[in-house]
């Protein structure tokens, strides 16, 4: 018995000093105050005289710093981490300032009256925190009329040309971020035009400070001038009438692009 509550003394004992310990670490962290005003908090793991240092951060993410961006370095309170913080932190996380995206794009039909479509576009913007963009942007998309019915005009290739406001979310501030993103605005075409919007969700990963891919999945919702009539359980497709409502396409998104 003696031996058992020596062997659980110790144990209680162990666990209080290493509990005091992590305490100790959470306490202090070292601070990178920036020149132009930022601050990086973490532990030092490399120092290279007259070049850079390396800290890391809460997450494991690595920050390479140069030394003549560098203010002081000190040592403060411990803090959490945020991932939806308003300090900007130097690395492969959005950076304030002008951001652009080119993207490569596929609509996929998920109902009977769109098309499977493709094309492109482009978005330029403003960073105002590391994790809120607004901008605005353009794209060009097409698609194939792959509807035979006699009552439908005959075959002819939709072109659209979505105008559109765009604000995305970033989630966290390291080199790999999930993000959502989401565009609202008019489109111009020939057959598909009217109010667009397209909400999704994505993943960013960070290739230098204003570089990164993007990928993403979404919904897009997009109005045309189709309408369709259910005739003896036959559904007729037509152009919309003056009087009809029109039936607008929706579509399963997928985005591939670039950011700079």
């Amino acid at each position: 018995m003696k031996r058992i509550i020596l062997i659980l003394t110790l144990c209680l004992l162990g666990g209080m000093a290493v509990q005091a310990q992590t305490q100790n670490k959470k306490e202090k962290q070292e601070v990178v105050k920036l020149k132009n005003g930022h601050r990086v908090r973490g532990k030092i793991v490399t120092y290279a005289p007259l070049d850079s240092l390396v800290i890391q951060e809460d997450d494991g993410t690595l920050q390479t710093i140069y030394w003549d961006r560098i203010k002081q370095i000190t040592k403060e309170d411990w803090k959490p981490q945020q991932t939806l913080g308003s300090d900007f932190t130097p690395g492969q996380g959005p950076q304030k300032g002008y951001r652009a995206f080119v993207d490569l794009e596929y609509y996929k039909s998920i109902d009977a009256i769109s098309e499977d479509h493709f094309g492109f576009s482009t978005v330029h913007g403003y960073q105002f925190k590391p994790w809120l963009f607004a901008g605005a942007g353009a794209g060009m998309k097409i698609s194939h009329n792959k509807h035979s019915k006699p009552d439908f005009a005959k075959k002819t290739d939709f072109y659209m040309f979505p105008v559109f406001a765009d604000v995305r979310f970033d989630l966290l501030k390291s080199k790999f971020s999930p993000y959502l993103d989401c565009r609202i605005g008019y489109t111009l075409g020939n057959k598909a035009y009217g109010l667009m919007f397209n909400p999704s969700l994505g993943c960013r990963m960070g290739l230098t400070d204003k570089l990164a891919i993007n990928a993403s999945l979404g919904y897009s919702m997009q109005s045309t001038d189709i309408a369709v009539v259910t005739i003896n359980n036959t559904a007729i497709w037509h152009h919309k009438g003056s009087n009809e409502q029109n039936n607008p396409y929706h579509c399963l998104s997928i985005k591939l692009g670039i950011e700079f």
